[in-house]
């Protein structure tokens, strides 16, 4: 994930600037990417009795942003101890939302606060940091949330699917069921959505490109017994995201050297997909769906299969920026026939209320599913001068995902709703 990722992903916690000189100060570094001289002051503002809790909540990303990724969720077990909620207020809030999230990483959870505007979103995040102890007692919520919950309207599953996310996923649908309110996004569907059981789910789609995936040991590996080997194939270590790690196997020899280089014991394994365009360049596009409306959120281009897209460097090519900017304006012009399909038809298998697809097309114009992903980060903090387009894209999606918490909200509000708050 791009450095920028760790600046700006702060002020989802933030509602305003702390009154702290020392977190201020931090904050400033983060945003200019100083992460040692930001972490130098956090540790000092630990000393701080008013400024301990956020000065954790901040070294938890500035700790990821220096590749130190057990500091860092030390510092956010820190931050829970005190207890598992977090909230960010809102001056004159329309909707007030109740995320469900798993500590972990940036990847863990769909990085709610980017996406719902302060000033008219209460957001509170209930960390689900023990679900055995959900799962193995009577659910209630006083016990849960160690007290009073905070008044909300609506809950949202904001856990992104991972193995090491099974039980939470079962927790938070539980926790939805004791709760009583409406809810954003359903745990069983969530955990459906692993490379292999998305491509399962989808494997049939009419007009549509979806590789099988398979979950293998290394000993299978290494003993070429593991499926899937035949031809060409890319692989990555199971959870891995961003391109790290991914490779393409062109034959035993790469597959050898590969394993020797790259640590893990499972590893997804799929076919290699030549989804090249006429022009030679490869093509990924990012999809959000809400409610079932797929919405347009980037594309990036590059001259190599492995893309993602802060290795596309699409700030360097303006004929890049113009096709994106097409693709944004109208995904429905941007995608062939059999792709736009297919694309319309995902919505309808997946049965998920808020998720995004990484996919491209091929050159006959089928669809290509890479992956179907629920925390895929929606943001507009790339510079405005390179990226016009970018803002209303994600307004866009703002928008729609506001609107369809407003109306989960007022659908329920009938006899038998009765307020939290």
């Amino acid at each position: 994930m791009d450095a920028i990722v760790y600046s700006a992903l702060e002020q989802a916690h933030a509602a305003a600037r702390p009154d702290s000189l020392l977190l201020r100060q931090a904050l400033d570094c983060a945003a200019g990417q100083e992460w040692r001289r930001a972490h130098d002051l956090l540790q000092i503002a630990l000393r701080q009795p008013t400024d301990r809790r956020r000065a954790h909540f901040l070294l938890w990303e500035v700790c990821q942003a220096l590749g130190h990724p057990a500091v860092a969720m030390a510092n956010l077990h820190a931050v829970l101890r005190d207890g598992p909620l977090s909230s960010r207020p809102s001056a004159a809030p329309r909707r007030r939302v109740l995320a469900l999230a798993v500590p972990g990483d940036f990847q863990a959870n769909l990085p709610l606060g980017t996406l719902l505007d302060p000033a008219g979103t209460e957001l509170h995040t209930l960390w689900i940091s023990d679900p055995d102890w959900i799962l193995g007692n009577p659910c209630d919520p006083l016990a849960v949330f160690l007290g009073d919950p905070p008044p909300f309207d609506c809950v949202f599953v904001t856990i992104a699917e991972d193995a090491r996310h099974a039980a939470a996923l079962r927790a938070a649908d539980r926790l939805v069921a004791a709760l009583g309110r409406p809810a954003i996004n359903c745990g069983a569907r969530i955990a459906a959505l692993s490379r292999a059981g998305a491509a399962a789910l989808l494997e049939d789609l009419p007009g549509a490109v979806v590789p099988a995936q398979h979950l293998v040991t290394r000993d299978a590996l290494e003993s070429g017994t593991a499926p899937g080997l035949a031809g060409r194939f890319i692989i990555r270590p199971d959870a891995s995201h961003a391109g790290r790690d991914l490779t393409r196997i062109d034959d035993p020899a790469a597959l050898e050297q590969y394993l020797a280089r790259v640590p893990g014991e499972r590893f997804c394994i799929a076919p290699f997909i030549d989804f090249r365009s006429p022009d030679g360049f490869w093509r990924k596009y990012r999809v959000i769906f809400v409610d079932g409306r797929p919405l347009p959120f980037h594309l990036a281009i590059h001259d190599d299969w492995a893309i993602w897209y802060y290795n596309a460097q699409m700030d360097r090519d303006a004929w890049k920026r113009e096709e994106e900017a097409r693709f944004v304006a109208d995904l429905a012009a941007a995608f062939p026939e059999p792709a736009l399909a297919a694309l319309q038809a995902i919505a309808r298998r997946v049965r998920l209320d808020y998720f995004g697809v990484d996919c491209g097309v091929m050159p006959d114009g089928r669809l290509v599913v890479f992956e179907i992903e629920t925390g895929m980060l929606v943001h507009d903090w790339d510079p405005p001068d390179l990226y016009p387009y970018r803002r209303g894209a994600v307004q866009a999606i703002r928008r729609a995902t506001e609107a369809m918490i407003d109306a989960c909200i007022a659908a329920s509000r009938g006899a038998d709703y009765i307020p939290l708050g």
